[in-house]
């Protein structure tokens, strides 16, 4: 006999509200995790970009120390293979004033017979893209030359511009003395 207070078909009707209630939370506890995931996989990426750029900028600013500190020292035994060297080096503007002027500066420097020392005390990128950087310097310079009595101490700052090819290979392509 049916009881007066059940409908036809029994609890089925609490059993379906309980099982579209479970789906929905299923599917709200599907999206959520999707989302975190989503979430966290962003902030890796956004920290490997950034681990990244900061690995450039440290190549960048390296390699402008490299080329600064050759082109600042002056050795007499070594001054062509040292020219040569910085040849390699530069490309662009400064290639274009540098590289025509390295007999008359070679000259200069033996006829003078002087010698130099050159320090980067500080550098940091100022700006910086996939292919190319903007690197400001401080450079001590210790020149020594026969015919003073001392050593001259100087310093510069210069902006230092590197180009970085599709191939990796960096090249300064600018030196500006900053005042």
């Amino acid at each position: 006999m049916a009881q007066p207070d059940q409908t036809p078909g029994g609890g089925r009707t609490g059993l379906t509200v309980a099982a579209v209630i479970a789906a929905v939370c299923l599917v709200a506890a599907i999206v959520a995790t999707g989302l975190w995931v989503s979430e966290r996989t962003g902030a890796a990426s956004v920290r490997a970009d950034r681990a990244s750029a900061a690995e450039l900028d440290a190549s960048y600013r390296d390699f402008a120390t490299t080329v600064m500190t050759k082109l600042m020292t002056i050795r007499q035994e070594t001054l062509s293979e040292d020219v040569d060297e910085i040849v390699g080096l530069i490309e662009g503007d400064f290639s274009e004033q540098f590289a025509p002027r390295r007999d008359s500066y070679e000259d200069v420097v033996t006829t003078t017979n002087v010698v130099a020392d050159g320090t980067v005390s500080a550098a940091a990128v100022e700006h910086s893209y996939p292919d190319r950087a903007e690197v400001i310097m401080a450079i001590d310079q210790t020149i020594g030359n026969p015919k003073a009595d001392e050593d001259q101490d100087r310093q510069y700052r210069v902006r230092v511009t590197v180009n970085r090819h599709e191939d990796g290979v960096m090249k300064v392509s600018g030196v500006n003395f900053i005042p």
